[in-house]
């Protein structure tokens, strides 16, 4: 499957993929590049998966879909980005 087009959500830029697994499932991938408004850029892009395989593709793109959307709803997606590097430094000081 190819990744999607980039998804713009609350600021967020991000795609979805699917990954086979060697058991013939698949997993979702949330790809995040960016958070527009807070001028944060993730080069490579942090990925997410899906906690759970699915035995079609389509099945774990809707997953990883509303994983991503659930995640940025809720703040949670922070959480897996890490702080922001002017956040980061000011910790340390």
């Amino acid at each position: 499957m190819l990744m999607t087009e980039d998804i713009w959500v609350k600021g967020y830029v991000y795609s979805v993929d699917v990954a086979e697994e060697p058991a013939g499932k698949y997993r979702g991938q949330i790809f995040i590049k960016s958070h527009r408004l807070s001028g944060r850029t993730f080069e490579p892009p942090v990925v997410i998966q899906t906690p759970a395989a699915f035995k079609r593709e389509h099945a774990a793109e809707i997953e990883a879909r509303a994983l991503a959307r659930e995640l940025i709803d809720s703040g949670s997606v922070e959480e897996r980005l890490g702080a922001p590097a002017a956040q980061s430094t000011q910790a340390a000081v």
